[in-house]
């Protein structure tokens, strides 16, 4: 193994007044990091070169590794046969459960003290970290040209050997988007392009940002940094993977997108050919950027997705995994994740719903773990690691991620028809707001029925918040309500944003109702909120489709609509909602995650009490013959909910499942199973056990098939596991059963 060397200061820190201060210690030189890969003697040829020319003679030394003194924790990260899942180089299954945390505050790595113990103990075992110029980036000051930072490589040296010492893997994000852009973006900053030490003002050899991609002096000096970060941070068998960028396709209205992908093919190369370590190479795109260019590399080995504000996030989640999986064929991760792009969202998620329905919908949807959430400091200053603590409670007792997983089918009712049916006697009329769907481009069915206030549930799937002009006609979907008014109706729309040329119209069962045009007041084009008005129409009584429409040229958003003054009706053909479920089945057992009807984020997010789902049942379809055995569990609080049985029909399981009012966990399995293997005199009866994963037992004896007792009691940790009874005598008659420990 040839194993590059780094220059190294080492420093000493402290914490004064909330801020961490960093003070060097003893001398700069070089240093050499490996991580044996197993026991036993080495021997070490020391080499060094000026301008690429031998200096001197090769310096040899040896040393030993006792065999007492394991040098190797787990091995190094890898794909497992699925090419679905990661797995570490002794071949275990590697679960991700994390977060991003990105960056510190100002204690600096005090912070990832805090944070790295709590993720600790709520078995957390993942973590995203930027190098970026705030914090960990070695070259992103304007001197810092293959010349680099110290003080930020020996922080980022102390966190991951921290997240080494606390279980937890790295993924390290070397570069973000911010540092290829020129102009400030809608959070006022984030244009480091200035400063970027390849811009050619600063000494560097690109003219403009695209140059990076392009420029060969650039991929030189790069793939230079590339071999610092191999040699220093490479060793380390919990560095997950390198990502080279976060989120570039923000900076695709001035990088060429082919140049773009053309540069992580020639990187991604360079890293496996000289990483002697074998990790991991991906990088990161904005949710809804799914690129085949990008993606369909061979030298990025899993894709990444970010998702923010996305409606329903659990079946969200699992569809847009299944995608990547059958067009990529290599793991994804849901690398970002909120209920909103703009911060944490507490406000509009109280109850953490959205929220836990993401980071279930990540680890049960194909995904490499659960969705990995922007929001590190909320999580830490709420103390919401319990939702981790869960889900591991639930899902690492069992065989998720070991193996061959596919994606589980349901029957459901469907989405909910269009168009309303008659008026309920007696409904007394309500106001109806409609949340919207506020992702670019999210290519809604635009049309939906407003029987009630559970219309509500559904309107952020159907309805999408740009409603788009000529300009993006590729982008424009329909924006149709049916429902039923009484006199005095209204529709109350609530302005955002504009973008040039806008003309909102109102339709009315096809005629034109109410028209006006939206001037571009800040003349910008993002959406902050420069009108934050409410529009109203007033509407005519009965049964009537709503239709909203732009005639102008550019997109105006709505944060959400109202109908006032709604005739409650039913669905047409009286349709009847299913609860949401997705889920995955393995080599043993099948996890399942079931949202109740209308609590689907955003619907009902907001509401405190929620109404009891009684005498439910999910269907799986495509299934084997056989009884099952279903465990119910509260997502929340990992608290056992009971067990239901059933048994296949028509190739479809109906699973009873307890009173819950919001969601629920599942492990499905079928009853365990005994096998006679041999009899000796001096060993007994050996029998094995086949059963679900981490399923616990307690193995009974009887002689009459009455009266039994209990003389095993196991835990079957792999799904199969061999057991005898040293007490059978050749001559006796033994029963044996094997029954589920409370």
């Amino acid at each position: 193994m040839v194993v590059p060397a780094f220059w190294y200061q080492a420093y000493q820190r402290s914490l004064s007044g909330g801020y961490e201060y960093d003070t060097p210690i003893g001398s700069a030189g070089w240093r050499l990091r490996f991580t044996p890969p197993e026991a036993g003697a080495y021997s070490l040829s020391l080499i060094v070169q000026t301008n690429r020319q031998p200096f001197g003679a090769p310096v040899n030394t040896s040393f030993n590794v006792p065999a007492n003194t394991p040098p190797a924790r787990f091995g190094y990260v890898g794909i497992a046969a699925s090419r679905q899942y990661f797995q570490t180089g002794d071949g275990q299954a590697l679960r991700l459960i994390g977060e991003n945390v990105c960056w510190p505050d100002g204690p600096g790595t005090y912070d990832y003290d805090t944070w790295f113990s709590a993720m600790q103990n709520a078995g957390e075992n993942y973590a995203r970290i930027w190098m970026c110029p705030w914090a960990f980036g070695i070259e992103d000051t304007s001197t810092s040209l293959d010349n680099y930072s110290q003080q930020p490589a020996w922080q980022l040296d102390y966190v991951l050997q921290l997240a080494e010492q606390r279980g937890i893997y790295l993924l390290l994000c070397l570069d973000y988007h911010g540092m290829f852009a020129t102009q400030p973006d809608s959070w006022g900053g984030n244009n480091y392009w200035p400063q970027n030490p390849y811009n050619v003002t600063n000494g560097g050899s690109c003219m403009v940002a695209n140059d990076f991609f392009t420029n060969t002096t650039a991929e030189i000096i790069y793939q230079k940094r590339l071999r610092y970060l191999v040699a220093r941070y490479g060793y380390s068998q919990n560095l997950l993977a390198w990502e080279f960028l976060n989120e570039i396709d923000n900076d695709y209205s001035f990088l060429n997108p082919n140049d773009v992908a053309a540069w992580h093919g020639v990187m991604g190369g360079w890293l496996h050919t000289n990483d002697v370590f074998g990790h991991l190479v991906t990088t990161s795109l904005t949710g809804g950027s799914d690129r085949p260019e990008i993606w369909s590399l061979p030298q990025l080995d899993f894709a990444a997705y970010h998702s923010y504000g996305e409606p329903g996030p659990a079946t969200r989640l699992d569809a847009v995994a299944q995608s990547f999986l059958q067009n990529y064929g290599k793991p994804m991760m849901v690398g970002e994740f909120g209920t909103s792009a703009a911060d944490w969202n507490r406000t509009n998620d109280p109850y953490l719903r959205g929220f836990r329905q993401g980071v279930w919908g990540g680890a049960l949807s194909g995904s490499v773990g659960i969705a990995m959430s922007w929001y590190w400091q909320n999580i830490n200053s709420e103390n919401d690691y319990p939702i981790y603590s869960a889900l591991g409670t639930i899902l690492n007792r069992t065989g998720w991620g070991q193996g061959f997983w596919t994606n589980i089918a349901f029957q459901t009712a469907g989405a909910p028809p269009v168009t309303v049916g008659n008026p309920l006697p007696g409904g007394q009329p309500v106001d109806v707001q409609l949340p919207l769907n506020d992702g670019w481009g999210a290519m809604t069915s635009g049309q939906m029925a407003v029987p009630g206030p559970q219309a509500a549930y559904y309107s952020a799937f159907a309805l999408d918040s740009f409603v788009q002009g000529i300009w993006h006609a590729d982008l424009k979907t329909p924006f149709q309500l049916s429902a039923w008014f009484t006199n005095n109706a209204s529709l109350v729309m609530h302005l955002n944003s504009v973008s040039d040329g806008s003309i909102m119209v109102v339709l009315v069962d096809g005629t034109q109702l109410f028209s006006t045009n939206l001037p571009n007041l800040d003349g910008g084009y993002s959406v902050d909120e420069e009108y934050n008005l409410d529009i109203p129409v007033d509407l005519p009584g009965g049964h009537h489709l709503i239709t909203i429409t732009n005639a102008g040229d550019d997109w105006f958003d709505l944060d959400w609509v109202q109908l006032n003054q709604v005739l409650p009706a039913t669905y047409s053909g009286n349709w009847q909602p299913s609860p949401d479920a997705i889920g995955l089945s393995g080599p043993r057992e099948s996890l399942l995650y079931v949202v109740a009807p209308g609590v689907s984020f955003p619907a009902n997010a907001t509401t405190a009490t929620l109404p009891v789902q009684h005498a439910q049942t999910v269907t799986l379809t495509n299934w084997p013959a056989g009884n099952f055995i279903a465990e119910w569990y509260d997502p929340a609080t990992a608290a056992s909910l009971g067990l239901t049985q059933a048994t296949t029909t028509n190739n479809s399981l109906v699973l009873s499942m307890p009173d819950f009012t919001e969601d629920l966990a599942a492990i499905v399995y079928a009853p365990p199973t005994l096998t006679a293997l041999n009899f000796s005199s001096s060993n007994g009866f050996q029998f094995r056990l086949d059963s679900e994963p981490g399923g616990q037992y307690f193995i009974q004896k009887s002689s009459d098939l009455l009266s039994w007792i209990s003389f095993l009691n196991v835990t079957n940790t792999n799904g199969t596991i061999i057991l005898r009874d040293p007490s059978s005598e050749t001559d006796s008659r033994s029963f044996f059963r094997a029954r589920k420990a409370d």
